[in-house]
């Protein structure tokens, strides 16, 4: 059975029993066939492990036509209780992970607008010759495309994993009140193929500038100073060696 033939199977037995929110049921079907054709699986191969139609349908009719799972409600949504605790704190640490992340991002490109203008902070930003300033400068804008691209990624894995759990607890409650399940959700983000290929390109390009620039950057910046160790020539660290 097609995707297509399945979906419409399935709407047909929902109307046939007067499931409320049909659309919604449909939609998650949906999407849950785009999420394992996106894994390498078949059409048909998915529409198998589902299951009949008629039978998904009676699951979903007021009362419950499934089974009771597990251990009584109460303890159920005890325990659940009790992951949505720890998953929270986990949530907390992702979301301040990623916070992190965006500000080392936005740093980059601030100091490399810095080296290319020569105006910023000397606390902050060492002396260097405009050459190797520029240089250095590129190599940066490369790590900021790098660390925009990763955040970005890291918003909807986050994202996707919200939801994925949020799946998890609402299947987990209807178990156990002998109520029909969705299909569970991956819990990383299912990209349109361009969108990835645009990710994973961005990636690796970044990746190359920043090393050929940085590198780069410090041969020139070897030459400008006269010497291998040149941020203690031009005396990054308020001494020279050789004084």
């Amino acid at each position: 059975m097609t995707k297509n033939e399945f979906l419409s199977e399935l709407a047909f037995e929902l109307k046939k029993t007067n499931i409320a929110d049909i659309e919604d049921i449909i939609s998650e079907y949906e999407q849950h066939f785009a999420y394992k054709t996106a894994d390498g699986f078949s059409e048909e191969e998915i529409a198998a492990k589902l299951g009949t139609p008629s039978v998904l349908a009676s699951q979903f009719e007021s009362g419950g036509g499934g089974k009771r799972y597990g251990a009584p409600k109460t303890v159920t949504m005890a325990g659940l209780y009790i992951a949505d605790f720890f998953t929270g704190v986990f949530f907390i640490l992702l979301t301040a992970w990623e916070i992190v992340f965006a500000a080392f991002s936005v740093s980059c490109a601030a100091v490399a607008v810095c080296l290319f203008t020569g105006i910023g902070p000397r606390t902050v930003i060492p002396f260097m010759p405009f050459p190797s300033g520029l240089l250095f400068g590129f190599a940066l804008v490369a790590l900021f495309v790098l660390s925009a691209v990763g955040c970005v990624y890291f918003a909807l894995f986050l994202r996707q994993l919200i939801r994925a759990y949020g799946r998890f607890r609402q299947n987990t409650k209807a178990a156990a009140s002998g109520s029909a399940v969705l299909p569970s959700l991956q819990m990383y983000p299912q990209l349109p193929g361009k969108t990835n290929r645009f990710f994973r390109y961005a990636a690796l390009l970044s990746i190359a500038l920043f090393a050929v620039f940085f590198v780069l950057g410090i041969i020139v910046s070897m030459i400008s100073a006269g010497a291998i160790e040149f941020w203690h020539a031009w005396k990054w660290f308020g001494y020279t060696p050789f004084a």
